[in-house]
């Protein structure tokens, strides 16, 4: 990949790489999720020090072929989202699915405008449960698994969702099955109806565990232990 004109981006992940570079996994406009390098970022006196973190708004320029790529130059376009608390917690899950589900260097242009939309909702502490839901669909669908109508939604039948095969007839009512009512919300979903972001809620937890195949999340845990936090404090 030759030399490229900035192009908006944000950091999902990073790690140190040497001495003083980080290895940054990045999720830009144009090339979807890459991976680069940025040399000499921990270093003291880098004016990389402070803007690669998450929830800062980047220009970059890339240089470089392959899978590993470097970064040239990196600016900040705007200030930080202020995330605190929960909503912080749910911006890291955020780039946790980015880093984990997406292709590398595949343009995924309408999910980077939703994820920027979600930062913003989350620095606003909008409601967590709409923000995340409208995300989670949205990277679904751009995976490839949009929700669909089984050819025959009858009254009374259950139904397992797989990745694969999408809604399946059930035998048995389980935690994991949805009725024809569930799923008639999933395909009209409204985020202002507490219901469809109950069923929602299944869906996608259902679907993006297998998506993982059993990976843990770190902000899930962070999820868990503020919870603990707030009742104790309570």
């Amino acid at each position: 990949m030759s030399a490229q004109p900035m192009t908006p981006a944000f950091v999902i992940h990073t790690r140190p790489y040497r001495e003083t570079s980080l290895l940054v996994q990045l999720f830009t406009f144009e090339a979807g999720k890459v991976s680069v390098v940025a040399r000499g970022a921990r270093a003291k006196r880098s004016r990389l020090k402070g803007i690669l973190q998450p929830g800062v708004p980047l220009l970059v320029e890339l240089s470089g072929k392959g899978s590993l790529l470097n970064l040239k130059q990196a600016e900040a376009s705007s200030l930080a989202f202020p995330l605190f608390g929960e909503h912080l917690y749910s911006a890291l899950y955020l780039n946790e699915l980015l880093y984990h589900l997406l292709d590398e260097n595949t343009a995924y242009p309408c999910l980077y405008q939703k994820y920027q939309q979600s930062l913003v909702a989350l620095a606003k502490q909008q409601p967590l449960e709409v923000c995340l839901r409208e995300f989670e669909l949205s990277l679904l669908t751009e995976l490839g698994f949009a929700l669909s109508e089984p050819e025959r939604l009858a009254e009374g039948q259950h139904y397992q969702y797989r990745l694969d095969q999408g809604f399946i007839s059930s035998a048995q009512l389980a935690n994991a099955s949805f009725s024809r009512e569930d799923i008639l919300m999933l395909l009209s979903f409204d985020e202002t109806n507490a219901a469809h972001l109950v069923c929602a809620k299944r869906f996608c937890r259902i679907a993006i565990a297998q998506l993982l195949n059993g990976r843990e999340l770190t902000s899930r845990a962070l999820f868990k232990q503020i919870k603990v936090t707030n009742r104790t404090v309570k």
